[in-house]
């Protein structure tokens, strides 16, 4: 079965889901958008804050009357807040602290050998540069996502670079937030140059040790781009979602999670995998596949005339439900996409979480939708995607530091290691390696 004429989002079954999932998975960067990307690159390295202000003008519509925002506009932007938007903005900041404060450790030294003491210790990043995305929309939680932690884990400065706009100056939401949260510095500079900003500096913005926040292709690229120069959080590119599902899904739950990505962007990805032990010939799941399916074409209907529409219909046209010939097979597929986000609406998503190797964000049971990921669940959005969530983790609050190794080795404890040093020294040809101990042991001085 393959999608029928006029639905909003294909389905396919078997061997068709198979090889959408595999083409899904080797899907390689445009490049003639990351040679765009360099090209921007070098712009900013030669031209500096003169070259920013002209990418503004052509990227975003307007150029800025300053990079650098006043901390008196970020200020009165948040004074500016009706009381349940700044309520939402503090409930959510309330709760993305108490998450991620609860990840903060020390480590008490461990004993390898008498005399032989190490252990590590962390210390923050000095300065930070965050990208708050602003523009198809606004997103002040992304703010909130990396600021937040990098406060907990003591980084020293933060620099916040957002797309000005046609107003040259970013939206009153975004200045809001880093209003609250204190930021440093707030610069009216988006897309791939404000990523060549803040890793290579400029007169106006100087340099930082490392970039994080989330944004479009672009910015993607960007970060990759500069990778060698600047540390980076995560490449985290066009979201993702995957919702793995059997026939105790509610059609309308599935819908919605699909929809709700596919609002992000046009290049984002929306996909439903449908599979249950029980009806293993499928003729149950390709009905619910057809729910589904009329679901996610009336919630889009809700969308009409909305700004998010557009993006949606695209997106859900290049996604797809994939009906699978067994259990098995539904598993693999979700573990070979390796999504930015996982919805687990199945009778025990608990037991079947088990069976997760490959995810950044899973969500489990049908009241657990991902914009409480998004937003107030107190996890981190700022994700893995692209597959890399079978490697990488979403951001938290080790990546705003690093964890310094240290030892401390008494005399008796030298002694006890001196033999296998210089042992392993010699062998690999590296004498002054084991001089370096000889010349500490008494008597051979």
């Amino acid at each position: 079965m393959s999608g029928a004429a006029g639905r909003n989002i294909p389905i396919l079954r078997g061997a068709a889901g198979r090889a959408w999932v595999e083409s899904a998975r080797t899907r390689t960067p445009d490049a003639g958008m990351r040679e765009a990307v360099a090209r921007i690159i070098e712009q900013v390295r030669e031209g500096g804050d003169s070259s920013l202000f002209d990418l503004a003008e052509r990227f975003d519509g307007g150029r800025p009357a300053a990079l650098r925002v006043p901390r008196d506009r970020c200020l009165a932007a948040l004074d500016s807040l009706s009381n349940h938007r700044r309520d939402a903005l503090e409930f959510a900041l309330a709760n993305i602290t108490r998450f991620h404060e609860a990840r903060v450790r020390t480590e008490e030294p461990v004993e390898v050998v008498p005399g032989v003491r190490s252990w590590r210790e962390f210390r923050p990043i000095d300065r930070i540069g965050v990208y708050a995305p602003g523009g198809r929309a606004a997103y002040p939680s992304s703010v909130l996502m990396a600021v937040a932690p990098a406060r907990i884990a003591g980084v020293g400065e933060i620099a916040v670079c957002c797309p000005g706009g046609p107003a040259g100056i970013p939206p009153e939401s975004v200045l809001a937030a880093c209003a609250l949260l204190d930021v440093d510095e707030v610069f009216s500079v988006g897309g791939a140059q404000a990523i060549a900003a803040l890793a290579i500096g400029t007169r106006s913005i100087r340099a930082v040790d490392k970039i994080f926040g989330p944004g479009g292709a672009w910015v993607n690229a960007a970060k990759l781009a500069l990778y060698p120069e600047v540390e980076i959080d995560i490449p985290a590119g066009p979201s993702e979602v995957v919702v793995w599902a059997d026939l105790s899904a509610d059609p309308l739950f599935v819908a919605s999670e699909l929809v709700a990505q596919a609002e992000h962007g046009p290049d984002s990805s929306a996909v439903c995998i449908l599979s249950d032990p029980a009806d293993e010939c499928g003729r149950r799941l390709e009905l619910l596949a057809e729910r589904i399916a009329d679901d996610v074409a009336r919630s889009l209907a809700e969308l009409s005339g909305g700004p998010t529409v557009g993006s949606a219909r695209e997106s859900l046209a290049a996604s797809a439900i994939s009906v699978c010939e067994d259990d098995k097979t539904g598993e693999e597929q979700v573990n070979d996409l390796a999504s930015e986000h996982l919805v687990l609406l199945r009778k025990n998503p608990a037991v079947d979480l088990s069976r997760i190797r490959h995810a950044g964000s899973v969500f489990l049971g049908p009241w657990s939708p991902v914009a409480a990921g998004d937003y107030a669940s107190g996890t981190n959005h700022v994700l893995p995607t692209g597959r890399r969530a079978r490697a990488t983790s979403g951001l938290c609050l080790d990546d705003f530091g690093r964890w310094l190794q240290v030892q401390e080795i008494d005399r008796e404890g030298l002694a006890a290691l001196a033999p296998t040093i210089e042992t392993l020294a010699e062998w690999e040809g590296l004498p002054a390696h084991a001089a370096s101990v000889r010349a500490r042991r008494v008597g051979e001085r």
